[in-house]
């Protein structure tokens, strides 16, 4: 049989008052256009951020390797 946990003032917990509740999936959100836009820049942010890292990273080996030759 399983222990139920204990609260720390000593009183034991039982489970049969938790009750479970069921969510709305399909509940729709209203937008502003600043949450678009924070939006798309975050989706760029995404995407394009490592593409930046990866050139820079070209650039600096590039770089270095012109001036060990």
């Amino acid at each position: 049989m399983p222990m139920t946990p204990e609260i720390e003032s000593g009183e034991e917990v039982t489970w049969e008052e938790i009750v479970y509740q069921e969510h709305d999936t399909q509940s729709s959100v209203s937008l502003d256009a600043k949450d678009y836009v924070a939006l798309f820049i975050a989706s760029l942010q995404t995407v394009f951020l490592p593409i930046v890292i990866v050139g820079i990273m070209f650039v600096l080996i590039g770089f270095f390797l012109t001036i060990l030759r």
